[in-house]
């Protein structure tokens, strides 16, 4: 066969429309990359990446990693930044209708699957910026990918495999060991339990624990700050998660139109015959969705157990049309997921001006969501940064040239550090401290503190700690999570900033 037949034959193969499909998934984020501008963590991963370390207080290290990576590469473009975050959700949607091809879709299921992780608004949200969320998908969704191989092919040594990719997924995000257990429950619940037995499977373990054992170490040595930090938010925010949000979310994130395809894939797998070599894949979603709702987790902590059901939702919408002779529904299937993703784009990407962005979503919600910025607070946080930095640096521009050189920048959280940090340098700011989560790690410094410019707290917090509170600024910004924040000067300290570090220390 020569070069131009095989080139031929690929591109009129099922696996050329899976990868034409991933192109158009990359296609989607290169064209609205940069529409509005830096997320607050993304400033936040940024300055992480400028202490590079084995861990941080409310994250794993791999995302601060490819952040300096990025810009070590490419520069601090948003697109730079955003590349990585791109490539993943393509990948993620060559792996999904991959899953679905290993077992047994033809063209359309695969296809199907792909489709409808593409239209998820919450896929489409993470994977147009940096952040945790992001490669989730891709860590869950190639552990599963080697766990149906495993089962087709009965070679043990993918644990190999299996064990390193979450060993790289752990260091990422430690909710990967839910997938471990689900995975362990779905071993014993099926007659591949004597998989538990072999030796391989435990060299994988080894290999997932290798490799995340210097996030272990870090956690030891600072005294496990990730576990404070986890009670903090679990008691703020998660206890107010009722089961109807956690469930309903799940439609929604994942795309209501896609909601048929998902159980159809987890009914594939729990009870379809065919699926039964496959039986553990249903048990993993089923442990992990209950530890998730017993945990009060957050909504969006299930969404990367997703591709294998899309996946297997293919295959068995896909054989239900065979068995009815329903051609017809092909086209008809297609073209209502295409329309409802375009739908609800506004959703999960920045389609819209920031100033419609609410108006829209109410509209599609038809009024369920008592407060719309749950849905668009990302979109919101994602403006008023550079500004933060520019009404930052007119202050500091009025002290004195002695002050200017011994000021020290302390903001109220590491959004506001972050924006400091990477906007000031073009105005030449010092670099700022905070006590929230990993700045506080990275502690005062050799300031004095004689001169302090204050972001975010107000004057009687401040006048504990110093004799003289001036307000010298406001930070406004129309569209921006952060309005109207106070910015003070503060000179004269009552105690000894660095010796009461301690008192700053907020993780949440």
């Amino acid at each position: 066969m020569n070069r131009t037949t095989a080139t031929r034959r690929f591109l009129l193969s099922d696996q050329a429309l899976l990868v034409f499909l991933a192109l158009l998934k990359l296609m989607l984020h290169f064209v609205l990359i940069g529409r509005y501008g830096y997320h607050r963590d993304e400033l936040y991963f940024i300055a992480c990446g400028e202490h590079l370390d084995w861990g941080y207080v409310d994250h794993s290290p791999l995302v601060p990693w490819i952040a300096q990576a990025s810009r070590t590469l490419f520069g601090d473009s948003l697109f730079a930044l955003r590349l990585f975050p791109a490539l993943a959700g393509a990948a993620c949607v060559l792996l999904t209708g991959l899953m679905a091809w290993r077992l047994g879709a033809g063209r359309f299921g695969q296809c199907l699957a792909a489709l409808a992780y593409i239209i998820a608004p919450a896929f489409l949200r993470t994977q147009n910026m940096l952040h945790i969320p992001t490669f989730e998908p891709l860590y869950w969704g190639l552990c599963c990918y080697l766990l149906i191989r495993l089962v087709q092919t009965g070679n043990p040594r993918y644990w190999l495999w299996i064990g390193l990719v979450a060993g790289v997924g752990l260091m990422n995000k430690p909710t990967l060991l839910f997938l471990g257990v689900g995975a362990v429950v779905g071993l014993e619940l099926t007659p591949h339990r004597k998989q538990l037995l072999s030796g391989w499977f435990w060299l994988g373990g080894l290999i997932a624990l290798a490799v995340f054992m210097p996030n272990i170490i870090w956690q030891i040595r600072h005294d496990w700050p990730t576990l404070e930090f986890i009670r903090d938010v679990n008691a703020r925010v998660m206890s107010r998660i009722s089961l109807f949000e956690f469930l309903a979310g799940q439609i929604l994130y994942l795309h209501p139109f896609s909601f048929p395809i998902w159980l159809a894939g987890l009914g594939y797998y729990l009870l379809a015959k065919q699926a039964k070599p496959y039986r553990m894949m249903g048990w993993i979603y089923v442990v992990v969705f209950v530890l998730l709702l017993a945990a009060k987790s957050k909504i969006y902590y299930l969404l990367p157990a997703y591709p294998m059901l899309l996946a297997s939702g293919g295959v068995a919408i896909e054989a239900a049309i065979q068995r009815r002779r329903w051609n017809w529904a092909k086209p008809v299937v297609t073209v209502l997921l295409i329309a409802g993703g375009i739908g609800l784009a506004p959703v999960g990407l920045p389609v819209l001006p920031i100033d419609k962005v609410d108006r829209y979503i109410s509209l599609v919600m038809g009024g369920l969501l008592d407060d719309v910025h749950e849905v668009t607070g990302d979109f919101h946080d994602e403006h008023g940064w550079p500004n933060q930095a520019a009404t930052v640096a007119r202050v500091h521009r009025r002290l004195t040239p002695q002050e200017q050189a011994n000021c020290v920048i302390f903001a109220e959280n590491y959004g506001q550090a972050g924006a400091i940090d990477f906007f000031g340098r073009a105005y030449n700011l010092p670099r700022a401290l905070s006590g929230h989560n990993s700045y506080y790690l990275w502690g005062p410094g050799e300031a004095s503190f004689d001169v302090v410019i204050v972001v975010g707290f107000g004057r009687e917090a401040l006048e504990e700690f110093f004799e003289s509170v001036e307000r010298a600024g406001t930070i406004t910004g129309e569209h921006c999570i952060e309005n109207n924040v106070p910015v003070c000067v503060c000179r004269k300290p009552k105690v000894s900033i660095r010796q009461e570090w301690a008192r700053f220390k907020h993780y949440d």
